[in-house]
């Protein structure tokens, strides 16, 4: 015959109480009993995120406000994490381009201007110009004379890059002249966000002697960002 029951039996078989853990609320040990997750009624709005803050601990992370923002690891966060913008390293932030075709002639040993020029304002005092320049020269002298034309780059009155055609030494000929083509690829560092002036100048090494800034040129500026 099978043992009876007893109410005493039928308490102990049951659960007889609910008590919240850690993430939960509510509980109890008689009557409906309602339990609540925390994480969420955490949850405010639309792409909350739910984060641990420390041991058994968590706390809500909103949605950034600006979109295109990335999460990103900020220990001073009482979270550890922060939405921040992304990263502008190494990306170029703007191009401005300028060309010359008229021929621009010196005679002098003093730099002068070529006549070829661009202007560039940085968004950023961090970040750097790449400078691209491809100028076409010509000099010419008369015979039984060194030749060395000159050429630099500046930025407002600073001179960043500069170089000369080589020494040439010509005899027995009316007239000596000398085609050549410039180019400079120069990373430079600014640091401002004040409107900028890149410009090419040239001069010769001599009397009798003409360096001529002439074809196509063309600068092209970028703005790199830091």
């Amino acid at each position: 015959m099978t043992k009876a029951r007893t109410l005493a039996d039928n308490f102990a078989a049951d659960i007889n109480g609910i008590t919240a853990g850690t993430g939960i609320t509510g509980g109890g040990t008689s009557g409906t009993v309602t339990v609540t997750n925390q994480m969420a009624t955490t949850i405010d709005a639309k792409g909350d995120l739910i984060v641990g803050t420390g041991a058994d601990a968590f706390g809500r992370l909103a949605v950034a406000s600006t979109a295109g923002y990335l999460l990103t690891v900020d220990s001073a966060e009482a979270t550890g994490l922060k939405w921040a913008a992304a990263a502008g390293g190494g990306k170029v932030l703007q191009v401005v381009t300028a060309s010359s075709t008229s021929d621009s002639s010196t005679t002098s040993t003093s730099f002068q201007d070529t006549g070829l020029t661009c202007n560039i304002t940085p968004s950023s005092s961090n970040s750097k110009v790449l400078v691209l320049l491809s100028q076409i020269f010509s000099a010419d002298k008369t015979p039984n004379a060194n030749m060395v034309p000159s050429q630099q780059l500046l930025r407002g009155s600073t001179s960043i890059a500069s170089s000369s055609a080589g020494r040439f030494f010509y005899a027995n000929a009316a007239q000596v002249v000398l085609v050549y083509q410039v180019q400079y690829t120069i990373l430079d560092t600014p640091a401002t966000t004040s409107q900028l002036t890149y410009k090419t100048q040239h001069k010769v090494n001599g009397s009798d002697m003409t360096s001529t800034a002439t074809g196509t040129s063309t600068i092209t500026l970028l703005e790199i960002g830091a």
